[in-house]
Order: C-alpha cells, then sequence, then structure tokens
C-alpha cells in the first residue's frame, strides 16, 4: 500500500507542478512531448530504484542492452501486473504508448498523458493507425499490450489483433518483451492492498526482434491475413516462453 501511496502521489506532483513547469514554454507540440516523456521515465526509474532499495520487489532485466538502442519500434508485451508500464517507461526511452480513453478524462493522469502525447485507444481506426504511425516516425518507441488489458491467471493468453494492423499498416519492426512475475501480484481482480507471502520477484526478457514484413502479402485481403498471422505466432511464441521460462 505505501508503495502505491508513492505512485500516486509522485503522479500528483508530476502532473500538477514537475510537468506544466518544465513544458510551459516549449511551443512545438513533438519536443514538448518527448520532455514530459523524459521527465515520467526519470521519475519512474527513480521509483523503481527505491522499492528496490527497500526491499518492495526484484528486479531482473534480460537482454536490456536491446531497449537502450530501441528507435522507432512496436514494443509489444504481455500484461500480468498492474506496475507493467511503470517497469517498461522505466526501461525504454523516448516511450509513447496507447492508453484507455478513461486516463483523459481522470482529473489528475489528464494533465500527464496529454502532455506526453499518449494515444487515446477510442480513435477511430483510421485516425489511430495514423497517430501511432506519426509517433513511429518521429523516433519514439510505441509500447502496446495486446491482450487489451492484465493476464488472468491460470487462464490461456490471447492477443487482440490491433498491435498486429499497426505492425503491417506503419512497417514498424516489433520489439517482443515477456514479463514474469514471481509470486505473482497485483494482478487482474486482486486488491492493491493484497501483500504476497515472499518478495515479488519481477523478470523482464527482451526478446529478438520481429519483422512484420515477412508475415505480408501484396493485396489488402494478404495484408489482413498477414496479420492474423502475426497475432498466431506472436501468440504461441509467448505462451511457449511463458511456459517453460
Amino acid at each position: 500500500m505505501v508503495a502505491f501511496a508513492e505512485l500516486g502521489i509522485g503522479g500528483f506532483i508530476l502532473a500538477t507542478t514537475v510537468i506544466p513547469l518544465s513544458t510551459v514554454f516549449v511551443r512545438d507540440e513533438q519536443t514538448r512531448n518527448r520532455r514530459a516523456q523524459n521527465i515520467i521515465r526519470s521519475s519512474f526509474r527513480l521509483y523503481i530504484l527505491m522499492q528496490q532499495m527497500l526491499g518492495v520487489f526484484k528486479l531482473e532485466v534480460r537482454g536490456g542492452e536491446k531497449l537502450s538502442v530501441c528507435k522507432g519500434k512496436l514494443v509489444v508485451a504481455n500484461h500480468p501486473t498492474l506496475l507493467d508500464i511503470v517497469l517498461l517507461m522505466a526501461l525504454l526511452p523516448d516511450a509513447n504508448c496507447v492508453v484507455k480513453s478513461e486516463l483523459w478524462h481522470n482529473p489528475l493522469l489528464r494533465p500527464v498523458v496529454r502532455a506526453a502525447g499518449y494515444i487515446r485507444n477510442d480513435y477511430e481506426p483510421e485516425v489511430l493507425i495514423e497517430k501511432c504511425r506519426d509517433v513511429l516516425r518521429a523516433g519514439s518507441n510505441l509500447i502496446i499490450f495486446p491482450e487489451g488489458t492484465r493476464s488472468v491467471p491460470g487462464k490461456l493468453l490471447s492477443f487482440q489483433r490491433g498491435f498486429a494492423h499497426i505492425a503491417t499498416l506503419t512497417g514498424a519492426a516489433i520489439q517482443p518483451i515477456t514479463i514474469t512475475c514471481e509470486p505473482i501480484t497485483l494482478t487482474k481482480g486482486q486488491p492493491s492492498y493484497r501483500i504476497p507471502e515472499s518478495r515479488p520477484r519481477y523478470r523482464i526478457e527482451v526478446g529478438d526482434e520481429v519483422d512484420a514484413e515477412r508475415f505480408l502479402g501484396l493485396s489488402s485481403e494478404s495484408r489482413a491475413r498477414g496479420a492474423r498471422k502475426l497475432v498466431s505466432y506472436l501468440e504461441s511464441d509467448y505462451r511457449r516462453r511463458l511456459l517453460h521460462g
């Protein structure tokens, strides 16, 4: 509970003082977004460092060197816990993401997601694709959780097709990331105050880049089929990784 209180207080400070003061005189939208994103990344990195020093959780990153050079990629990850987005944004440079539209109506978080230029998930498909294309073309990394929500423990992982359409229509390379947590905590439907018996250990494994182009044909029908093949391929790959570790 204390860890989440810190996260909430930190979010309030970012939203009401740090980000507004740091971006108020920046007229260029892209520069303003990047500055806000860098502030969020630094804040999340500090938060994670503090939690590790306090013994709240452990974090192991495999293949982290791939993230340090990650640029203009579609970052795809499974979503087992509430802290996944915090971990990914702390590790990734120039990270943007597609967020639930509810965050844009949240009085605390709205200033943050707006200043950072995060993309709402309730845009019309054509508009959403174009905004994703702009982010990727500018060299930012775009984080997407293809499950659409947090995983349900014990339920077979299943991906929605949206990320595959973004990949095949923008031509962006996919950077897969696998997230595990033992013992599992902060899952969907689990109260945040429920503390596991032992200290959670998060492991982030950065996989090899996937070229979406190899799933494509020439026609629009082939593109739709290619998106389905891409979803099937990554679903199988993630299930294998999560099963065998």
